[in-house]
């Protein structure tokens, strides 16, 4: 079968509340007998997903991958990228060693010569001004254990606030309008709901392509003896859209006015339920207020629908028994998009289908690991969901890890991206790294911040498996080792954490251990060198993965 024609692969229909059936797809490279390769348990980290998979490893190097029969995400099927991504860790032109700039130009070096620079320029940077001149971005596709080195090295040992991921670009909105809405980050949900609800809405979130084994999961029930019905926004006629019963193609920017007609029509309809919303929710009065303003004739001139298409819409809404609600980019990158993620929560929560099988709301990841990025605090949080302005969170936090509670920088928030390049490029910040990420590609003003980049007074040190355009403005480019090249763990969209073993050595020189930093000690250990004993370890790693109480009621 040619997947790349095929995206979603064949049908396996089922009804509601059906085992999803299993679909085992595999990929090898021409000429590679089967019996002769070796099968190392993985997971694939190109979108959001995480299908567990089995990497396939002969003659020491990948050679393909199968989908995992057993694995509760994907129940064996692989997308296009996981099938055929992999291809990129036996790309010619990967990094193999370090290099560093001599005479304007990068040169190979050894890895004592490398990081005695790296350790030699930031020794000075923070000697000579402090932690405030020290700065780390990082990005969305490496593992839990490498953000969370990141964050203990970053926030308490050198004590900056200057970490960000790109994707504070992606997602950042997601983690807002969860915490908004249900007082801490991570979907309420789980994958199983896509096989058991009635009814989709589908906010600005084409899954056809941006998570293709959810679409085949969700293509399965729409072929099935009882077919979800399915609602969709979306300005373009995706795949998605063709599916639908009610497609609405509003104008761009104006996903808020489309989901506050929605609610208007639910409370117009009594299609609201007041005994959960009174028992679990706040601010009811002050929504309906607001709602009662957006009539589906106003909303339809502002968003440039028919107005009885928004009925239909609402109609199929208010009519569900087990509602499942996603969103993604189509709200996160546009206007507005805090409000109209947390409007897509707070339908259903006026309907009551949350904390339900079948009933939920995904505020999805474009990233594959960005969930990771946001429990470890490797941008705009802190570590294991805490939050930097409870004074019981930080000495939390700072007990752990054997710091005094103000060396972790809690009198600010994180500080974003696009500010640590301000910073940069006003002279406050002399020292940045960055881990596996591009932004001379994929930040906003790219003259800007090529100009940032190539600044004389600016170290910057960049990780990463090949030579980008950022790595081509660096003072030093450390070599990476990739996916399937280092074991690590990673969490889902639905909070699933999957464990992703080493199945072949990086190339070169590259790091033979588990991440892209060099193995730093912990400061102030409790034994007085460094190290923490296991019994701390061990705690840390509760609190790590441990799931904050939740102690608000929703906040409509």
């Amino acid at each position: 079968m040619d997947r790349v024609a095929d995206i979603w692969g064949a049908r396996t229909p089922h009804g509601v509340d059906e085992p999803w059936p299993v679909r085992v797809d595999q990929y090898l490279a021409e000429g590679v007998p089967e019996h002769e390769v070796r099968w190392v348990p993985s997971a694939c980290v190109l979108c959001s997903n995480g299908c567990g998979m089995d990497i396939a490893v002969h003659s020491g190097r990948i050679v393909g991958v199968r989908g995992r029969a057993g694995d509760r995400v994907n129940h064996g099927r692989l997308g296009p990228k996981g099938l055929f991504g992999w291809q990129a860790n036996n790309a010619p032109d990967r990094l193999t060693e370090p290099l560093v700039r001599q005479g304007g130009t990068l040169q190979p070096a050894t890895w004592d010569e490398a990081m005695g620079l790296v350790v030699e320029r930031s020794r000075q940077v923070l000697t000579e001004r402090g932690p405030l001149a020290m700065g780390f971005y990082n990005s969305g596709q490496l593992f839990l254990e490498d953000y969370y080195t990141l964050s203990v090295v970053v926030r308490a040992g050198i004590g900056t606030p200057h970490l960000d991921g790109n994707t504070r670009l992606c997602t950042a909105t997601a983690d807002f309008a969860l915490k908004e809405s249900f007082g801490t980050d991570g979907d309420p949900g789980s994958l199983r709901d896509f096989d058991l609800c009635d009814t989709l809405f589908v906010v600005g979130h084409n899954i056809a392509e941006t998570q293709t084994v959810l679409w085949a999961r969700i293509l399965d029930r729409l072929r099935g003896p009882d077919r979800p019905r399915l609602v969709v926004v979306d300005p373009r006629r995706t795949a998605v859209a063709r599916e639908a019963d009610v497609h609405l193609p509003i104008r761009n920017g104006t996903n808020l006015a489309l989901l506050n007609g929605i609610q208007h029509e639910l409370i117009a309809h009594d299609r609201v339920d007041r005994e959960f919303v009174a028992a679990h929710t706040v601010g009811y009065e002050r929504l309906a207020r607001t709602v009662a303003d957006y009539p589906p004739e106003r909303v339809a001139k502002i968003c440039g629908v028919p107005a009885d298409d928004i009925r239909a819409a609402a109609e199929i809404l208010g009519a569900a028994d087990r509602l499942v609600s996603t969103c993604l980019q189509g709200v996160y990158q546009s206007h507005q998009a805090t409000a109209s993620a947390c409007q897509i929560n707070n339908i259903n929560l006026l309907r009551g289908m949350i904390g339900e099988p079948g009933r939920t709301v995904f505020q999805m990841n474009g990233q594959p690991t960005a969930q990771n990025t946001r429990e470890t605090g490797a941008d705009g949080d802190l570590t294991a969901l805490r939050n930097w302005q409870n004074p019981d969170h930080v000495a939390e936090l700072a007990r752990i890890w054997n710091v005094h509670p103000l060396q972790i920088p809690t009198w600010a928030p994180p500080t974003h991206v696009m500010q640590i390049f301000r910073h940069a490029e006003e002279g406050s910040v002399r020292f940045l790294w960055i881990v596996g990420t591009n932004p001379a590609v994929s930040l906003p003003d790219l003259r800007r911040i090529r100009s940032i980049l190539a600044q004389e007074r600016l170290f910057v040190v960049v990780s990463d498996a090949f030579l980008t355009e950022t790595a081509l403005l660096a003072d030093v480019v450390l070599p990476a080792a990739m996916w399937g090249e280092k074991t690590g763990t990673f969490t889902n969209h639905d909070r699933t954490v999957h464990l992703s073993e080493k199945a072949v050595d990086p190339p070169g020189q590259a790091p033979r251990g588990h991440g892209h930093l060099p193995r730093l000690r912990p400061p102030h250990g409790a034994d007085g060198q460094g190290r923490r004993s296991p019994a701390e370890v061990a705690h840390a790693r509760g609190v790590l993965r441990g799931v904050q109480a939740r102690h608000r009621r929703p906040s409509l």
